[in-house]
């Protein structure tokens, strides 16, 4: 999107392709989990509470309980994940919660699904955006010396 015929700066450029595969990197993988995580998709079972693990970090603590989950067929049985969602008064060690294994390493959700997608999604357009504007500032040809630019309006 260079206008009036100076070439864009490579080092920018450099950056935003950078950050776009970055993010894309990232985040794409992360699709399909986000989606089952989304609409609750895997494996029903029971969450059972062992421990409070929290991590601090800006000021702030986040708690999420760690324990075991076993799917109601007894097929898949978890050690030491995580219930996504749940906070420091959410348990007593030993209570036990219905949740889905929705193949995230580490950890488990409750059955009515997770928000969690909205940022995996939310990151993904902002990678398409990022190498859309390099595609853009250097694939698209440079407006002539006289030719108006599309943000250029005449005065009425």
């Amino acid at each position: 999107m260079a206008t009036g015929g100076r070439r864009p700066s490579g080092f920018v450029s450099l950056l935003l392709l950078l950050a776009g595969i970055l993010l894309f990197w990232m985040t794409v993988p992360n699709l399909g989990t986000a989606a089952r995580a989304a609409t609750a998709d895997g494996p029903r079972g029971t969450f059972t509470a062992a421990h409070l693990v929290c991590v601090g970090h800006s000021g702030h603590t986040s708690c999420e309980w760690s324990g075991t989950f076993r799917s109601d067929d007894a097929t898949v049985e978890l050690t030491g994940v995580k219930l996504y969602g749940s906070g420091r008064d959410t348990f007593e060690a030993g209570q036990t919660a219905p949740a889905v294994d929705v193949g995230n390493v580490g950890g488990v959700y409750a059955p009515t699904g997770s928000r969690s997608w909205i940022i995996t999604v939310v990151l993904v357009v902002v990678a398409y955006v990022l190498l859309v504007a390099v595609a853009r500032r250097h694939l698209m040809p440079p407006a002539s010396p006289g030719e108006k630019g599309p943000l250029h309006h005449d005065a009425l």
